[in-house]
């Protein structure tokens, strides 16, 4: 396998944290890519929060312990990234929550039209004669799952910038960060 330069590494994790979460580091080429997601959802909103993270946290660190293979943000980038799907996941339940379900007996109405067309206000439903109208249902909305998983998710990122910013003024760690041998060889 290739080993990525250090400025590479660099360069994919300031976009990252600037808000380009769409982006992966091709571990093999060392390029920077778009990621085409496999669902349209996946495609949707970013919730940088490393950025606000980074403004508190990194006031004394250097740009290796920050940007660096093992920095600050390459710590954060997983946690970012589930809490994008979380919150994404949230989205897409509130579209389908607000639309609501049509429940229709079995024959009773011509269900490839009413695909085609969808619901319109105003539209009347036609229905056969004899049969039980179609009946409409509101699910239930509870986004506190998803407010739990996304305050968990926050919250460890939060844990993961003290641990860090611990270890680097307990000088548990190199004074050039969390460098490993193949960054001080490209610095």
């Amino acid at each position: 396998m290739n080993k990525i330069p250090a400025k590479k590494i660099k360069q994919f994790y300031k976009r990252f944290a600037n808000g380009e979460q769409y982006i992966e580091l091709n571990p093999i080429s060392g390029e920077i890519v778009n990621q085409d997601k496999q669902y349209y959802w996946q495609q949707r909103g970013v919730y940088n929060k490393v950025q606000p993270l980074l403004a508190v946290y990194s006031k004394d660190l250097t740009e290796n312990q920050l940007y660096g293979k093992t920095g600050l943000v390459s710590l954060l980038e997983p946690w970012q990234r589930k809490y994008n799907s979380i919150m994404n996941a949230h989205d897409e339940h509130l579209v389908l929550t607000s639309c609501g379900y049509m429940f229709v007996e079995d024959g009773s109405v011509d269900v490839d039209e009413l695909c085609e067309e969808g619901l319109a206000p105003g539209k009347v439903l036609v229905y056969r004669q004899g049969s039980h109208p179609p009946v409409f249902e509101k699910p239930v909305l509870n986004n506190e799952p998803y407010f739990e998983a996304a305050d968990y998710c926050y919250n460890q990122m939060i844990q993961i910038c003290n641990m860090f910013i611990s270890n680097i003024k307990s000088e548990k760690v190199q004074p050039d960060g969390y460098l490993c041998e193949c960054e001080k060889d490209h610095k």
